[in-house]
């Protein structure tokens, strides 16, 4: 096999004409016949469309109240998991055409994101994740009073989505909303395949290794974030954001190198990348003009996450300061103009919520063994065996992806090619990890923002030659790898859906409260660890946000002793509720290592009570509340600060106008430099020097502001 890579001095048009010649008198088959080709196209649409009947056929067998502490696999037949199997058997047996099927490897893709994403869509009434029924209530809540409100909940500081959402939907009511939260999962998915081919394009490797990527993408994807939500949004944002930014903003190649300050390092620099051709493509010629206009179209996709999200405009930061770091990218300054719009956006716009958990915020930060803790070794040790085995195969098929990935930057590095954008775009999210645990989840958020670079790292490790056709050796590693990543994403992604899943019994009962009262409503609800604001699997807020709050108290080792828990309701007064549902209830079974039964014995405990009076009853939930003497009337809460309000400081003012230059500055800086192109970007420095003391000034007003207004 000829090394390829181009030769010092060689263009890399010369180096891909070598590379094609060789692979055309090494690797390329030659062409069947038009009618044996029929045959296996044929052959493969049946499997297809087999595939679809062994999914669709036993759906309504499953019956979703036996589910164990390993999720839905607990419950779903057998040839509802040989459907997806033999769906990516056909998909990696169209890999292997002759000529290209791409209609075939489109039908095929799709198919499987129905199967996998949408599974919970075909057999369960309601939307999952009570936390997106919450996000309704938000919608509902703009829609109605056509404001926001910073001091209900720190997620109204980014209304970005919420109110997009608003104003697309139109209304927000859940009838309305319903369509919207079923089908989001298979959506966000089909859009993040379609921004993940976009970043494919910029990349020299084979289409079977690009197919293969998105097969491993789709399969991966287990983090479970592309509900309705912001961060759902978010990926989208951040994918296409990688996309633009490496398809139209590479280092051109055969650039002078920069003087690295050390000569160990720039040796050591020159070793890791000599004798090596870039894995990405050259640039399609396009005029300044339109980079710019791509330029403004990454900014504003920038500005849209910041607004919308906490964390992923810091992941699009890091990556965006890993590629220019790594000589790939000719927007140098651009991860500084971000970091001023991000920096902005926290100071001005969120104090309402940094005001009051500024100390929290900062606890976090740089403490990598904290977030160890609170994201993989406390969840390690909770519930019962079927559920550690959940947190067990998400911890292994996450270490499994990194080392796939990290044989196929091996790999390419022997075949001659550089993957410098790819591994700096696995390795930037990794910074988020210095922040803070984030409610125990960072370590999801990292896995979920360096999974697309990943995958197509992992791809490569199968598919290593960008125009050689692949061995049937690594076409059958690669469908077996696919295969062992299908069955353990129904353990990963859906492990949890005892407890994540929504009743419609749920749903009825949180429904005639809402029906029944017109003050104040405070819920509570019994968890087995007494943390206060942890996630209820019940589906509350969905509207009125502004009047029902919800609290945690501890769930009884033993069901029948309900004293605590009583007296935890009586202590909310009139207006208090005690809900408790079959996903709370099987969370504290399956999640955190209560005995079997133990739910109905509580209920069965509690309506016997005592002055307990029974609101709402049914299979899937039941609701209590104490008996009140006639008269009695919930407290009123204060009235709710609405809309955004930037508190104010002496300099604040001042630092408005400063960030107003040192935008304009940095963002001229940035477009003058893309008309000038990448040789004459010393012509720039007179900018870069006047964005310095306009960077100070804005960076000593925000000091001043964090310190006054956290004092």
């Amino acid at each position: 096999m000829t090394v390829v890579s181009a030769t010092p001095g060689q263009p890399v048009h010369a180096a891909e004409s070598t590379l094609a010649a060789d692979d055309a008198t090494t690797g390329s088959r030659s062409p069947r016949p038009v009618h044996v080709a029929w045959v296996g196209v044929t052959a493969r649409c049946l499997l297809t469309a087999a595939s679809v009947a062994l999914y669709i056929v036993p759906l309504d067998r499953i019956d979703l109240n036996a589910m164990t502490g390993l999720g839905l696999i607990s419950v779903l037949p057998a040839s509802m998991l040989l459907g997806p199997a033999a769906l990516i058997v056909a998909f990696v047996a169209t890999l292997s055409l002759s000529g290209r099927r791409v209609w075939l490897l489109c039908v095929q893709l799709i198919l499987l994101t129905l199967m996998l994403h949408g599974i919970t869509a075909l057999i369960e009434s309601e939307p999952r994740f009570a936390i997106s029924w919450v996000h309704a209530g938000f919608v509902e809540y703009i829609d109605r009073t056509g404001t926001t409100a910073p001091g209900l909940d720190a997620r109204w500081s980014w209304p970005g989505f919420f109110g997009l959402a608003a104003f697309w939907v139109g209304t927000g009511d859940i009838t309305a909303l319903h369509p919207l939260l079923t089908g989001a999962p298979v959506v966000f998915n089909l859009t993040y395949l379609g921004a993940l081919g976009l970043l494919l394009t910029g990349l020299r490797m084979s289409g079977q290794a690009k197919w293969l990527a998105a097969l491993f993408f789709c399969l991966l994807n287990w983090v479970g974030q592309d509900y309705f939500s912001p961060q759902g949004w978010g990926v989208l944002l951040y994918l296409l954001f990688l996309a633009l930014l490496v398809m139209c903003f590479r280092t051109p190649d055969g650039l002078p190198s920069i003087r690295r300050p050390l000569r160990v390092g720039q040796r050591v620099w020159h070793r890791m990348w000599r004798d090596t051709t870039p894995g990405e493509l050259p640039q399609r010629a396009s005029s300044p003009s339109e980079r710019v206009v791509v330029y403004v179209v990454l900014v504003g996709l920038f500005v849209t996450a910041t607004v919308c999200h906490q964390l992923t405009p810091c992941a699009m930061l890091l990556s965006a300061g890993a590629l220019v770091l790594a000589r790939r990218c000719v927007l140098t300054g651009l991860p500084v103009l971000l970091g001023v719009i991000l920096v902005a956006w926290i100071s001005y716009m969120t104090q309402a919520y940094w005001g009051g958990h500024f100390n929290a915020v900062l606890s976090g930060v740089g403490n990598v063994g904290g977030t160890v803790s609170a994201n993989i070794s406390s969840r390690a040790s909770l519930g019962d065996s079927g559920h550690q085995w959940v947190v067990r195969v998400r911890m292994m098929s996450t270490v499994l992806v990194f080392l796939i990935a990290g044989l196929g930057a091996l790999r390419r590095r022997r075949a001659g090619l550089q993957d410098r954008v790819l591994l700096a775009l696995v390795a930037a999210p990794v910074g988020l990890a210095l922040m803070q645990s984030y409610g125990g989840e960072m370590a999801l958020r990292v896995y979920l923002f360096a999974l697309a670079p990943a995958c197509v790292l992992a791809a490569l490790a199968y598919f290593p030659r960008p125009t050689a056709a692949p061995s049937l050796l690594a076409r059958c590693a690669a469908g077996a790898s696919a295969l062992v990543m299908l069955f353990a994403f129904f353990v990963t992604r859906y492990g949890n859906e005892a407890f994540e899943r929504i009743d419609t019994g749920a749903v009825t009962a949180v429904a005639n409260v809402y029906e029944h009262t017109s003050g104040n409503v405070r819920f509570i609800y019994v968890t087995a660890i007494p943390e206060l604001d942890s996630t209820p699997f019940i589906p509350l807020g969905y509207r009125d946000v502004e009047r029902v709050t919800w609290k945690n108290t501890m769930a009884p080792l033993d069901p029948t002793d309900v004293t605590a828990v009583v007296s935890a309701l009586r202590e909310q007064g009139p207006g208090g509720y005690l809900i408790s549902t079959r996903s709370q209830e099987a969370y504290i079974m399956f999640g955190q290592g209560y005995l079997r039964g133990w739910g109905d014995r509580f209920r069965q405990a509690l309506a016997a009570t005592p002055g307990i009076r029974v609101v709402a009853e049914n299979p899937d939930a039941a609701v209590y509340t104490l008996t009140w003497p006639p008269g009695a009337v919930a407290a009123r809460s204060a009235p709710l600060a609405t809309g955004v309000k930037v508190w104010r400081t002496p300099w604040t003012p001042v630092g408005v106008v400063f960030l107003i230059l040192l935008l304009a500055v940095l963002g001229f800086r940035e477009a003058r430099g893309i008309q000038l192109g990448s040789g004459n970007r010393r012509r720039l420095r007179p900018l870069t020097l006047a964005a310095v003391p306009l960077l100070i000034g804005f960076a000593l007003v925000v000091i001043e502001r964090f310190v006054l207004l956290t004092s």
